[in-house]
Formats: C-alpha cells, structure tokens, sequence
C-alpha cells in the first residue's frame, strides 16, 4: 500500500485535512465507523461478559477487554488492515509500533496509550464501541508480529549435524520426494537429485537455518503430489533448476514479505500461524514452477533463473497489493474454517 511516495503524501494530506475539519483522528474514524456498521456497542460487550470476567476486574484500574470474547466480534478483515496501516503510517504510534514488536508486549496498556493518543472519547475508556474494535485489532496485530519473531527465529536456526531431530527431518525429506529409492549414506552425491548442491546438504541451509528445511518438508508432506511433479520438473535437462535450492530461495522471499509487512493482509486474513506461512510458502513454489515453464523451454537455462525469479517475485507483490487469494488448496481444513468463520 503507498508504495508511492506522492501516493503516501498525498493520503497523509488528506488524513490531516479530514482530521482538522472533523476534529477526529483516522484511527478513531475507522475504528467508530466499523463499530456502527457492525452494530458494536458497549452495552454489546458488556453483555457478554460471565461472571467470572466481571470478577477478574480490579476496580483501581480500567476493565481492559476479554480477548477470547473480542475474537468471536464482528470485526472484517479490512478494518484490521486499515487500523495496522494507520498505526503503521503515524508518526506519533512509533514507540507503541515498537512495542506491538516485542516479544513481551502488554496489549492492554499499548490499547490504553493509543487510545489515548488518538483522542477516543470518554478519556480513552476501554468500554467504548470504538475502543473494542481497536482492542480486537491490535489484538490480530500483534499476533503476526508474533508469527514473524518465530520465523525469523526459526529462520536463525542453524541446522545442526549433531541434532538428532534435525538428522530426522532432512532424512524426512527425502523419503516424501523419493520414496521409492533408498539413500546410501547421510552424505552422499543422491542429496543433487533433489537439487542440493554437494554431498551435505547441512550448508545449503546456512542462509535460512531450520526455516528452509522447515517449509521444504511442509510441502512434500502436505502437497506430495505438487512437489514431486514440481521436482520432476526441476530436473529436465536443458531448464533444470535445483529444487531444494529453490526452495531455500523461496523460503528467502516469503519471509521477505513477513518481514517488511507485505504479507499482513494474507495473515489478517486467514490467521498468523506457522501453518498459514507455509502454505503461502507451498503456494510460491508451486505457482513458480509454472512461471518458469510458462517461458520457452528451449531457450532458458539455470543461468536465467536470477532474473526470472526477480519478475516472479514482482508479480507477487502485486498479487499480495491486490489481495488476491494466494492459497494452494482452498478446500484444506484450515481455509474452510475461515470462509465459515467470515
């Protein structure tokens, strides 16, 4: 979103002018126009509470939000999206930006802050419509915020050859892709059929650590069928490709995306779990193996792969500005419980 500098300008522009003639903030706007739409009111969240909540409270400090109850609110996917960009965007919500990051953030007190900031009504009080919606959305915020510190985390694994859980998944891995040819040795040169580059594929792995083989072993695991079509392919000769080296650079782009924010909307969309990340890292490898092949094949080698990767990787973006649905199998378990849920 803004990728634009005079777009970004522009849109700040117009914040301040809206801002100034209704004497509001945008994120008050989004957050008390989606409660109205949604028909959110305090008297709605109030009724909810047990008696337990209600209990819980201590009565020296502001009721903060049941967050179980908030995620059952009727609160879209959008309006999510909106209150991350105008958080994101504001330069007086930097510190409380930093503090969604931690990996010991205290929601209730960031809410409490930006509530306060942006001049919610009530003195910032907790129990208005609008503070609900912007307690829900941080709430979602700060869940993929979590989502990226595990991948990167993971991502920062080193891949240990004394690790017998490591030893156990990269021998995982190949046993998906080929199953019907058994593996002579840990090392071994078998380890390029599956487009490693030498005989240990442990350092292949040193720029994505544990994430790499992570989401290698996802998709063989989860798509059997995609992957092996998609390695057999890797392997005709004159347009080979190293499968697993590819993969490493996927993995690569995909937490790219975590990373700078371009994947929020997906996440916000069907949810930020390790599961969801590899399943938009199964839909980037499959849909890249039918970018490669949709070029002639007699003409491309491996030594086109950095520039065509480099035009995937843009057509991405685009898809993921666009908001296209980016999943590999919508009938999966997972996705099917989000189309109910919506």
């Amino acid at each position: 979103l803004y990728q634009s500098r005079l777009l970004l300008l522009t849109y700040k522009l117009w914040k301040a002018i809206l801002g100034i003639y209704t004497n509001t903030t945008e994120l008050f706007r989004i957050c008390a126009n989606t409660a109205n739409e949604a028909g959110l009111t305090a008297d709605w969240y109030q009724s909810e509470l047990t008696e337990e909540d209600t209990d819980s409270i201590d009565s020296d400090r502001t009721p903060l939000l049941n967050r179980e109850l908030l995620r059952d609110a009727p609160i879209s996917v959008e309006t999510v999206f909106r209150v991350d960009r105008s958080i994101l965007y504001s330069s007086k919500l930097v510190m409380e930006r930093r503090a969604l990051e931690s990996t010991r953030c205290d929601l209730d007190e960031i809410t409490q802050t930006i509530l306060y900031k942006k001049h919610f009504p009530e003195n910032g009080s907790t129990k208005t419509p609008s503070a609900i919606v912007l307690h829900y959305c941080l709430n979602r915020i700060r869940d993929s915020y979590k989502l990226a510190n595990e991948i990167n985390d993971r991502a920062t694994t080193k891949f240990d050859s004394n690790n017998k859980l490591h030893e156990k998944k990269l021998l995982e891995l190949w046993d998906l892709l080929i199953p019907n040819e058994k593996l002579e040795g840990r090392y071994s040169e078998q380890w390029t059929k599956i487009g490693f580059q030498g005989k240990d594929p442990a350092t292949d792995f040193r720029g994505m650590g544990m994430l790499g083989l992570d989401d290698l072993v996802y998709y063989a695991k989860n798509y059997p069928e995609s992957a092996r079509d998609v390695l057999e392919s890797s392997r005709r000769n004159r347009s080979w490709r190293p499968f697993a080296t590819v993969g490493i650079n996927i993995t690569f782009f995909a937490v790219q995306t975590l990373r700078t924010r371009q994947l929020q909307y997906f996440l916000f969309k069907y949810g930020s779990t390790k599961d969801i990340y590899h399943e938009f890292f199964c839909y980037l490898f499959h849909s890249f193996d039918e970018f490669w092949m949709s070029y002639d094949q007699s003409t491309i080698t491996i030594m086109d792969f950095e520039k065509i990767f480099n035009q995937f990787k843009r057509n991405i973006i685009h898809e993921l500005l666009d908001r296209k649905s980016m999943v590999l199998d919508s009938s999966k378990d997972i996705f099917i419980q989000y189309e109910k849920a919506k």
